[in-house]
């Protein structure tokens, strides 16, 4: 998609959807060249080789979709430079190396969505990322380990609804401020190795909101707090609780 600008007086790229195409091979690094573009959408391909830090340099960023492909290497700290993008989507690669610190410094960070769901990555989940306005954070089926970040809390992340962890190394006691989160819908914790226990859930929002819970496979041994059978999941909306 282009559009015409009329200060510049000429036509820019403003979109590039392909997706499903069966596209092969890298992504060019004259991607750059396009700094009016505010959606990449290469989902479902074949795509081969690293991302290209040319996309780092794409300020009108706003949705970026390279998830179901082939890529590989490390995601670079200059994705952080993508701060006012909405959507990020990297998962279903071979990506590996670690999820750079520098996530969410540079602000104001718009991310809603930011997946890196079925990838090689490693090391831990960042602190201090405070993506304040993500709805959506997926760091499922990788081989992340320790524990998960303390700062995630209703004050850092007060928009957040769907939270997945699951499928990685995460050990130690799942934070009781998960359970003081008053919007989140979805938690996945489960397939890691967390001990303890689950948490009472502390807020009343929560207890209402609350639609998914899995946290099975994992190594609990306190006993499951009463108030879990009690939530509204089990009760109106016949979701799911799978401990």
């Amino acid at each position: 998609r282009c559009a015409y600008n009329y200060t510049s007086n000429m036509t820019h790229v403003t979109e590039v959807k392909l997706p499903m195409r069966g596209l092969k091979g890298p992504i060019p690094k004259e991607i750059g060249f396009l700094p009016y573009m505010t959606k990449l959408d290469l989902f479902d391909n074949e795509i081969v080789g690293t991302i290209p830090e040319a996309i780092y340099s794409l300020q009108n960023l706003r949705h970026l979709y390279l998830n179901n492909n082939k890529l590989t290497g490390t995601i670079s700290p200059q994705i952080d430079s993508l701060n006012l993008a909405e959507h990020i989507y990297l998962g279903q690669n071979y990506l590996n190396g670690t999820l750079p610190s520098t996530i969410g410094m540079n602000r104001p960070n718009n991310w809603r969505f930011f997946s890196v769901f079925d990838n090689r990555l490693t090391g831990t989940i960042p602190m201090m990322m405070k993506l304040r306005n993500a709805y959506q954070l997926d760091f499922s089926h990788n081989q992340f380990e320790g524990e998960i970040p303390s700062d995630l809390n209703q004050e850092n992340y007060s928009k957040l609804r769907m939270l997945y962890v699951s499928h990685n190394h995460l050990n130690g006691r799942i934070p009781s401020s998960l359970m003081e989160m008053k919007k989140m819908k979805v938690f996945y914790f489960n397939d890691n190795m967390f001990a303890g226990g689950i948490p009472e859930v502390g807020d009343a929002d929560l207890a209402r909101n609350l639609i998914t819970m899995r946290a099975q496979h994992n190594q609990f041994t306190d006993p499951v707090p009463n108030g879990l059978c009690d939530l509204d999941v089990n009760k109106k909306y016949g979701e799911l609780i799978e401990l």
